[in-house]
């Protein structure tokens, strides 16, 4: 086993742990406290995107996709191309779409209803009690259920591709 693929392993593993440990945090945990906080729930995720949560997550998403098509065709270069018919190869495969649709998912769903939530928040603070308000209220709440159920599609991705990549090796 060569260094560079050795390297690659370790930060597909490292980095796919770490992505779809946060998601499913977030879905199971985070999110319905954040729910049931109310109001005060929005300095969390405005905190979460100072720390840079909303770029980290998806630059760590696309480093584990990036590094696991690397492996995958490491792989085939170096058994060949009948390892591409295995059921090994299909169940890798099956795990590699889950994580590719989690990335997109993540990024075109998750990420900007988010990022405008914390926005809507942002402006809550300064808007003035009336009208202003309640139509910011009304699409902070439209913004948090397409979040919700972002992050929920996205954890369910991200456990079928955490349990194929954990079997693949043994089928």
């Amino acid at each position: 086993m060569d260094t560079l693929f050795l390297v690659m392993r370790i930060l597909h593993v490292f980095l796919g742990v770490f992505w779809a440990g946060t998601i499913i945090f977030v879905a199971v945990y985070l999110s319905p406290s954040m729910r049931e906080a109310g109001p005060g729930a929005g300095r969390i995720l405005i905190g979460l995107q100072r720390r840079g949560y909303f770029t980290v997550m998806p630059i760590v998403a696309l480093l584990t996709v990036v590094t696991g098509f690397w492996l995958y065709m490491n792989i085939i270069s170096t058994v060949g191309p009948i390892w591409a018919g295995s059921m090994s190869a299909r169940v890798y495969g099956v795990g590699a779409a889950a994580g590719l649709v989690g990335l997109l998912f993540g990024v075109f769903w998750l990420r900007p209803a988010s990022i405008n939530m914390v926005r809507i928040m942002d402006r809550l603070g300064a808007a003035a009690p009336g009208a202003e308000t309640e139509a910011l209220e009304t699409e902070l709440t439209r913004y948090r259920m397409r979040s919700g159920s972002a992050i929920r599609w996205i954890a369910v991705l991200l456990a079928i591709a955490t349990l194929t990549m954990a079997v693949g090796r043994y089928v």
